[in-house]
């Protein structure tokens, strides 16, 4: 029993550990995270820049502004039967932020929207995602967005942000 008690705690920290990174202020959404790396700031920068995930891209002041380009769900990569329709059915984009410290760096993407495919928002339009997923008094999130979507995206945002290090030999 005691380690069936563990267990769960363990897992259920795991599970909210991933959701903090979804913070609402002010009835805005804003998701953030803090990476590690071996790589430069230059290298970090370097990544982004070619990665193609942005329209546009300047460096000021030691940080990246970018504008995300419209980016689908993986559906076959959630790993989560039953994707909601809204998930399927549009796209993501939105400002993102690179700061820097010592072997990190940080994303914070703000601004973010939903871009519709022509099914349930038009082909192109932009919604904010708040419109979807907060309540309308702005103070919480709408029950539905915590089932499944919260996941989602943050699995999402995270594996776009993520840069692999590169793998050392082991002689």
């Amino acid at each position: 029993m005691k380690h069936l008690l563990i267990a769960f705690a363990l897992i259920t920290s795991i599970s909210l550990k991933a959701q903090e990174n979804f913070h609402l202020t002010s009835g805005e959404v804003t998701w953030e995270k803090v990476y590690e790396t071996e790589k430069s700031k230059e290298d970090v920068i370097a990544h982004f820049e070619k990665s193609k995930l942005f329209k546009l891209f300047k460096i000021e002041d030691g940080k990246v502004f970018a504008t995300l380009k419209p980016q689908p769900i993986d559906i076959d990569r959630t790993g989560i039967a039953g994707v909601p329709t809204i998930l399927r059915k549009t796209d993501f984009a939105g400002k993102i932020l690179i700061r820097f410290k010592d072997n990190k760096y940080r994303v914070t993407y703000t601004e973010i929207v939903l871009v519709g495919h022509g099914d349930l928002i038009k082909k192109g339009e932009r919604q904010p995602f708040e419109l979807h997923y907060v309540n309308k008094d702005g103070k919480d999130y709408r029950k539905y967005f915590v089932k499944k979507p919260r996941t989602i995206y943050n699995n999402h945002f995270n594996e776009l942000f993520t840069i692999a290090e590169a793998k050392k030999d082991k002689w």
